[in-house]
């Protein structure tokens, strides 16, 4: 992308995908959300980061021979969250993006706020499924005193959508009390030991069904993806990543998505490359599920 043409600041950079919101067929959204985060902060800072990343991210995607303008992006801008209503405050936006027909896009912030679109989407009485990318489960039943914590998101998902529903790839890190939901999870060791049996089992996840996509980007590595709230060694190649994104292509239709986690580093753009060049990737795999 031509950072010469875009006009104005970092808030108006999306007119370059779509300047017409109605016709855009994916509204996105900031949630600069940094409350819970238990190791490194700085995850509010992740939406304008990745924005930022987009503007020197080419449209044009030589796997598909597609162009993402045509499926359209509009920028919504960030979320103002006050303390204590995060959730709802998100659960409001993004039933408006719904109610508009609109396929809504979230970057975070920490991982807490993805509950916010899991419950709006609920509540559109879509039945739907959640694929999670991470290299923690997020399934404490409570942390730090918090229910909302972060570490408890997943959990927060599976009581409103049922553990059925959710399926996570790429942990590598679990407390003893998350074993139970072990049965939705794909390990980062069993992706290595046989990546096509991983890439089977989430095919017969998502076929023929709604799915609402969250993606922490500690899932990767941390060599190719340092800029985040809590790394974790032994992660994803983007490559790999990818391959399991394009079995999304399985779905029914894609309702949702998420970019969270990201915490920005001085002098080190990589992490925030890597999530645009995903998030490009994602949607020029998946348009005809949008």
């Amino acid at each position: 992308m031509d950072s010469k043409n875009i006009e104005g600041t970092p808030e108006n950079y999306s007119q370059l995908y779509c300047s017409d919101k109605e016709n855009a067929k994916i509204w996105f959204f900031g949630a600069p959300l940094d409350k819970t985060t238990t190791y490194l902060k700085g995850t509010a800072q992740g939406p304008k980061a990745i924005r930022d990343a987009m503007i020197q991210t080419e449209e044009y995607d030589i796997r598909t021979d597609s162009n993402i303008l045509d499926v359209g992006l509009f920028d919504l801008g960030d979320i103002k969250l006050t303390d204590g209503n995060e959730v709802e405050t998100i659960r409001k936006k993004t039933e408006d993006v719904l109610k508009n027909g609109k396929t809504p896009l979230m970057f975070g912030g920490e991982h807490s706020v993805t509950l916010g679109v899991i419950q709006a989407i609920k509540n559109s009485k879509l039945n739907f499924k959640v694929v999670s990318f991470d290299a923690h489960a997020d399934l404490r039943d409570t942390f730090e005193f918090d229910k909302n914590n972060h570490a408890c998101v997943m959990r927060r998902i599976s009581d409103e959508i049922g553990k059925e529903n959710i399926l996570e790839i790429g942990i590598r890190s679990i407390a003893e009390e998350e074993k139970t939901f072990s049965d939705r999870m794909i390990f980062r060791y069993q992706l290595r030991d046989n990546f096509d049996a991983a890439k089977k089992k989430l095919l017969e996840f998502v076929k023929n069904s709604n799915v609402c996509i969250t993606v922490d980007m500690d899932v990767f590595d941390p060599g190719i993806a340092p800029g985040v709230g809590t790394p974790e060694p032994d992660g994803l190649l983007y490559h790999e990543v990818l391959e399991l994104i394009k079995v999304l292509k399985n779905a029914k239709k894609i309702v949702g998505m998420d970019i969270v986690e990201l915490r920005p580093l001085p002098d080190n753009n990589v992490t925030e490359m890597t999530a645009s060049k995903l998030l490009m990737e994602t949607i020029a795999q998946l348009k005809d599920k949008i």
